[in-house]
């Protein structure tokens, strides 16, 4: 029984890496360079930085310095828990078009328009630059390295093995591909536990298993809440930004929270005061509020109080996903996790290459009787991973068929399949 799953595991391991393989690699590599934008952006998108001083201009101002760039209506304000970064004013022309305001010494100092370099990274991290169809993609084979994941373990697993070597430690002075197979084996389930939780996170945002599995999961007061935006009453007179800002609770001067701003567009929007932990080290902290945009009553506030159990995990997810809740020793773990998994990419090819015989595809052998348990484990899996599950749909379909064209052509010549 052990031999046999050994080998039917080892075929799905094999067919799930090689197909997968090239995706999981550009997201891995784009992932391990989002883990540390908030220090590459300062290089690689020429971030902006001001001497700060003990006085800074009201928010109005701000986005008056906005409004004043040719073709920038402003649409949101970001200010930055660093005292020495400028503030964004985000314009409603262009998703990319934004105004960087020096807030200390109000004037603007820089105007960006198109795509950053971290735009472009995570618009390949997130659908491969394709759309919807690349989230598809990447939602297909992230679930793909959850399989990979389990049978990896199924594959190392010691089985009786009394020895260290090849299951904890690299076995030394081995051909290459004894020593490829334990640098896959091995630091691939010490790296385990960070693919996991990475892996997991990532699935949160993807369209069925974040939509359809996860979503449902976390539908509580504060999401709820979110799906039934309240509107402002209009009066003789709008609010002012800085007023609105006021009415949410946030004070600059003592609150270390970054702020992103959201300003009314239509007569009965309203202003929306999101107060959070930029560095992602502490999501607990964030805060949604809700202010009417000419009476400055507040209309809604949510917090982390309001999240239920797993509403918490889900306001978690981001930091966990770049390890930021654990500071930069988190962000550390999560890039030698990232980098990883982009030489187990490596590895799994290069260990196919070497062991196949010549001009054969050396795919290992099909087996003749998958057994019950494990069918009901990838059922399990596919329902909870769907586009996980379409696949192994699709696997069966292909088995059946060849299935019945084989029972067709032996009893077209009197022999029994």
């Amino acid at each position: 029984m052990a031999t046999r799953l050994y080998g039917i595991v080892w075929r799905w391991h094999f067919l799930f890496g090689m197909a997968a393989t090239p995706i999981v690699l550009v997201i891995a590599l784009t992932g391990a360079l989002y883990a540390f934008e908030p220090e590459l952006s300062a290089t690689l998108d020429d971030r902006v930085d001001v001497a700060p001083t003990e006085t800074w201009i009201d928010l109005d101002r701000v986005a008056a310095l906005g409004a004043a760039v040719p073709r920038c209506t402003p649409g949101s304000i970001y200010i930055p828990s660093r005292r020495d970064r400028t503030f964004t004013v985000h314009c409603e022309q262009g998703e990319h078009h934004q105004v960087l305001v020096d807030p200390y010494r109000a004037r603007a100092v820089a105007e960006r328009e198109g795509h950053s370099v971290f735009d472009i990274v995570f618009d390949l991290h997130w659908e491969l630059m394709l759309g919807e169809g690349g989230r598809r993609i990447i939602e297909w084979a992230t679930s793909c390295v959850v399989a990979l994941m389990l049978s990896g373990v199924i594959l190392w697993w010691p089985r009786g093995k009394r020895t260290t070597e090849g299951v904890w430690t690299i076995r030394r002075g081995q051909k290459t591909r004894t020593l490829l197979r334990d640098v896959h084996a091995v630091v691939g389930v010490y790296a385990l536990p960070v693919l996991f939780v990475m892996t997991a996170t990532g699935l949160m945002w993807t369209i069925h298993a974040g939509g359809r599995r996860w979503a449902p999961l976390v539908d509580d007061a504060v999401t709820q809440s979110f799906n039934a935006d309240p509107k402002s009453t209009p009066g003789p007179t709008k609010l002012s930004i800085a007023a609105a800002v006021r009415a949410a609770g946030y004070d600059r001067a003592t609150d270390p929270r970054a702020v992103f701003l959201s300003l009314p567009k239509e007569p009965t929007d309203t202003y929306g005061v999101y107060i959070y932990d930029d560095e992602q080290t502490t999501p607990w902290v964030t805060q949604a509020v809700t202010v009417d945009a000419y009476s400055g009553k507040v209309l809604r506030s949510l917090s982390w109080r309001d999240r239920s159990a797993l509403g918490k995990v889900d306001t978690l997810r981001y930091s966990l996903h770049v390890g930021s809740i654990l500071g930069l020793p988190g962000r550390i773990a999560a890039v030698v996790g990232v980098l990883v998994l982009s030489a187990l990419c490596i590895t799994g090819p290069w260990m196919w290459w070497k062991r196949r015989p010549a001009k054969k595809l050396g795919i290992p052998p099909r087996a003749k009787k998958v057994p019950i348990p494990l069918w009901i484990a990838l059922a399990l899996l596919g329902a909870l991973l769907p586009l996980l599950g379409y696949t192994l749909l699709a696997v069966v379909g292909i088995e059946l068929t060849r299935y019945v064209v084989r029972l067709i052509a032996s009893r077209s010549v009197g022999t029994v399949p």
